[in-house]
């Protein structure tokens, strides 16, 4: 088999067999930069699995569908309900091509600083910072939600909890910003 492309755009493949017999295959052009630029951008959905959730939150919550919200924004819900108890958990993750297309917050601690800036203004809460998660983390308590924001090196992720201790969200905070 040898490799060859007709033309800058579209990698072929020539393959030849013991029949004479010839046979291009044109590569999808996914695959192609996909091999080429390494692994794709992180989302919600490869951010926090089910298991580390359940781990983090001590209770099993059922994933209520991932869904895109624009270019390089991503929102993954979480809800458990009945036996008397209710949580949700919402994950959403902006990468950093979103924060780059930001036209006020076009850089990481900007958008950091006002995702974590507007959750204080919302609630009588205040931010803690959070040594050790991410490349910065904020705690920022409000009844009867709990917010974090993570600055990770690929993006910005901001939980947002109903129904789980402080310890718990911090948990899912972890959980988020370990690669």
């Amino acid at each position: 088999m040898t490799a060859m492309t007709i033309s800058s755009s579209r990698p072929y493949i020539f393959i030849s067999s013991s029949l004479g017999l010839a046979t291009f295959c044109l590569l999808l052009p996914g695959l192609a930069l996909a091999q080429s630029a390494g692994s794709a951008p992180a989302t919600c959905m490869t951010l926090l699995t089910a298991d580390e959730l359940t781990k983090a939150v001590g209770a099993k919550l059922e994933d209520m569908g991932a869904d895109t919200r624009s270019e390089g924004e991503t929102e993954c819900p979480w809800m458990l309900r009945g036996g008397g108890a209710f949580k949700t958990v919402s994950v959403q993750f902006f990468d950093s091509r979103h924060i780059k297309a930001s036209p006020n917050e076009s850089t990481p601690d900007k958008f950091f600083e006002t995702y974590v800036s507007a959750a204080e203004g919302v609630g009588s809460g205040k931010r803690e910072l959070l040594k050790g998660i991410g490349q910065k983390a904020a705690f920022v308590p409000s009844d009867p939600q709990t917010l974090v924001i993570v600055q990770r090196a690929d993006g910005i992720a901001r939980i947002v909890a109903n129904g789980l201790t402080k310890a718990q969200t911090i948990a899912v905070a972890r959980a988020v910003a370990t690669p």
